[in-house]
């Protein structure tokens, strides 16, 4: 039974510990007590199902990514629904899953050629689901690194405004509309290119079905999308999350052990769901520990039995042997000179029907350099497994399948190299695992190449398998029937402390997507530089610290700081991409305050004049204002900023911005920080480590 069947059936047998007994039932409990009970139980399970809604269409929409990479047109084009359309910049409309699947096919002709790169990075996701759990709509973000080796390489980029529909329980892609903002050549970037293709792609081969539904000019033009969340008020947005008539009002009430066995059911799902934020908080903590070279707290993440495969390098088995791995990468904690940036992207996480295991892919980009040595990007996807022993999650195996690694002042168009030069020279205790497919993607002139990287899942919508021809099966999501928690006692108190204790940790897992929805939110109004409305995401006392600028306090203070990064709107010529990835959210027990760490990628710079790279990480603060959360500290730590045709490699210290004398800050900055090539000042973690529950040591530079 393949992956997507296999979770069908074990929601059927989830639903059935909720129906077993009710045709015997006679309903003579059918007392108000019992149909409030009964009631508040149905609003509960939708609210659960809402949840379930938006991360299927994360996976949907990620997925799509996944397969753009590896040039399955055929199983993108079946993640869409019959009547489903497709909009690539100003292509035009194509209308009809087969004219989905003939776009992508003239697109992208018979697949990728050996020596092709067509990484489509699907980031930033503020997905909002229907009320009624039937539709759906997401802003996304496409990074594309495209090109061939030997030939030439482009940076792509813009939002997706997307909508999607459920039918027979299955989401689809109902309707896919991608910005492009830019398609501009590896050499010279924005500064000294306009766009390639003025966002046509095909439409002259093949004619669309409809003209583009918006006209624009691509870069060095530039357009404000129609975010969908701009038309949300809070009012729509208490609506999104009502319940329909539930099974109580319409039918009568159920028997209390029936009650008590769908309570039992439904905490276990809830804990599943909670489980899938858990383990995408410690990939992403297992990411920012290797940004600072904390090889200790990473190595820390793994179960005592963990393997870390490196295709065509090796495996790495048990925690010790990572932990050695790792330290041979280089001196512990950051030293000047050094930059190891692995970012965390792109998860799809299957949690197995017992919670006791899970599997993940992610895709991982890697931005690396030794001041005067070298610097390069990297590229891989990782397909990880995952162990809950007692409650907590660790790394169980990571399979790291490297796409390519690149110098910087060349780039994939004219070079790739098969590993990092940070790849350290332990001997592995046993070899990789046979390649899947060889891209022909050479490591100068040795004539090595990477694998296909595998999937542990089935395509969502028609359940084929994702394992290419002659590859090994893949993994299933795990074995067994799902399993729930003991239900309650049929009695009132017991029922209703169940259901307290259901309604909390639902609305916990709310409130981390509804998180994730906002940091996105903020890095699409800032790239838009829509100040008016990124000020109006901060709560009213809040407060915003960027750069060392200082502490603006209180939302017109912190609308008035936005003015040191520009004129409001999309200017021609000039690029203010700031990205907002890999986001570990936590939410206080009560539900009323947060914290979130994120990381900041920019893609910055004026038509004529030049361009620039940023990165950074944000650690901010959050609370909730009548059930509407807020921001209430934004702080930046920047990690550099370095001109698009210079890097790391050579780049000279220079101080963050600081105080704008003209625009002066309310209070002076708190946390003074250098950016590299100096040792890049240590964010405050505001988690301690999950897995030792110890505090992240922040110790002092050699």
């Amino acid at each position: 039974m393949n992956t997507l069947f296999a979770r069908r059936a074990i929601g059927a047998a989830l639903a059935a510990v909720a129906l077993a007994g009710i045709a015997a039932c006679t309903h003579s409990m059918s007392d108000p007590e019992t149909l409030r009970l009964q009631s508040r139980l149905d609003a509960l399970e939708h609210r659960r199902s809402l949840i379930e809604d938006a991360n299927a269409i994360k996976r949907l929409q990620r997925g799509y990514g996944y397969y753009l990479d590896v040039g399955q047109w055929d199983k993108a084009a079946d993640l869409f629904a019959s009547n489903g359309t497709i909009e690539m910049g100003l292509d035009g409309v194509y209308v009809g899953q087969a004219r989905v699947r003939a776009y992508l096919h003239a697109l992208g002709g018979s697949g990728l050629t050996a020596d092709q790169i067509n990484q489509h990075m699907q980031l930033m996701p503020y997905v909002t689901v229907a009320s009624d759990g039937m539709t759906a709509k997401a802003t996304w973000r496409d990074v594309i690194l495209a090109g061939h080796l030997g030939k030439d390489a482009s940076w792509g980029e813009g939002p997706y405004e997307n909508e999607y529909v459920k039918e027979h329980g299955v989401w689809k892609i109902k309707s896919l509309h991608w910005f492009q903002t830019l398609t501009v050549p590896y050499q010279g970037g924005w500064a000294k290119n306009e766009d390639l293709n003025a966002g046509r792609y095909i439409a002259n081969k093949l004619p669309p079905d409809r003209p583009p539904t918006i006209q624009y000019r691509t870069w060095p033009g530039g357009l404000l999308p129609p975010f969908h969340f701009d038309a949300a008020t809070a009012a729509s947005a208490a609506a999104a999350t009502a319940a329909p008539a539930t099974a109580a009002q319409a039918g009568g009430a159920e028997s209390r052990e029936i009650l008590a066995r769908r309570i039992g059911a439904l905490s276990h799902q809830v804990q599943l769901l909670k489980d899938q934020d858990d383990i995408e908080n410690l990939q992403r903590i297992y990411g920012y520990y290797l940004d600072k070279a904390m090889w200790s707290e990473a190595g820390n993440l793994f179960a005592d039995d963990a393997e870390y495969e490196i295709e065509g390098r090796g495996t790495f088995l048990t925690k010790a042997h990572i932990l050695d791995y790792l330290r041979h990468i280089g001196p512990e904690f950051p030293r000047e000179g050094r930059l190891y940036d692995q970012m965390q992207l792109q998860p799809i996480v299957h949690v197995a029907p017992d919670g006791r295991t899970a599997k993940g892919r992610w895709r991982v980009f890697i931005q690396a350099a030794q001041a005067g040595k070298f610097h390069e990007w990297g590229m891989g996807v990782a397909e990880n497994e995952y162990v809950k022993e007692g409650d907590i999650w660790k790394i169980r195996r990571i399979h790291f399948y490297p796409t390519f690694f690149t110098p910087f002042e060349e780039g994939w168009g004219k070079k790739i190299n098969a590993a990092s030069s940070f790849e350290p020279a332990l001997t592995p205790d046993r070899p990789s695992t046979a390649t899947l497919r060889q891209t022909g993607l050479a490591s100068g002139s040795t004539g090595a190449a990477v694998s296909f990287p595998a999937f542990h899942y089935s395509n969502p919508v028609s359940g084929a398998s994702n394992t290419p021809s002659g590859a090994p099966a893949e993994a299933s999501s795990g074995a067994g029937a799902a399993t729930s928690r003991l239900a309650p006692a049929a009695d009132t108190a017991s029922l209703t402390k169940a259901l307290d204790d259901i309604d909390h940790r639902i609305g916990l897992i709310e409130d981390f997507a509804q998180l994730e929805n906002l940091q996105m939110r903020y890095g699409y109004y800032l790239a838009t530089l829509e100040w008016d409305r990124l000020a109006n995401l901060f709560a009213s006392d809040g407060t915003i610290e960027i750069a060392l600028r200082g502490v603006y306090v209180g939302r017109a203070n912190i609308r008035r700081s936005l003015n040191l990064y520009g004129e409001p709107g999309v200017h021609e010529g000039n690029l203010h991409n700031h990205m907002q990835y890999q986001p570990v959210i936590h939410v206080a027990p009560d539900g009323k305050t947060a914290r979130v760490r994120a990381r900041a990628f920019s893609m910055m710079g004026n038509y004529g004049k030049a361009g620039m790279w940023m990165g950074g990480i944000y650690e901010n603060q959050f609370v909730k204002e009548n059930g509407v959360w807020k921001f209430q500290h934004d702080q930046v730590f920047n990690t550099y900023f370095t001109p698009f045709d210079v890097g790391w490699k050579d780049l000279q210290p220079r101080p963050p911005p600081g105080i704008t004398a003209t625009n002066p800050p309310d209070r002076p900055p708190t946390t003074p920080f250098e950016m590299y090539p100096k040792p890049t000042y240590w964010p405050p973690f505001h988690y301690d480590n999950p897995v030792t529950g110890m505090p992240t040591p922040i110790p002092r530079q050699p």
